[in-house]
């Protein structure tokens, strides 16, 4: 019965690891493709 709840803890670990470095990647392949280049804002000189 010890055994068995070790494994369920790692697996549950394991699987919550495996989740986080999916949505990091996803997260850092999205910030490559979807980069909005902003021009810098006109400063009237007299306004």
């Amino acid at each position: 019965m010890k055994t068995k709840k070790y494994l369920v803890a790692i697996a549950i670990f394991g699987g919550a690891l495996f989740l986080a470095q999916a949505a990091n990647e996803y997260n850092n392949n999205a910030e490559q493709t979807a980069k909005i280049e902003k021009k810098p804002f006109p400063i009237p000189s007299a306004g």
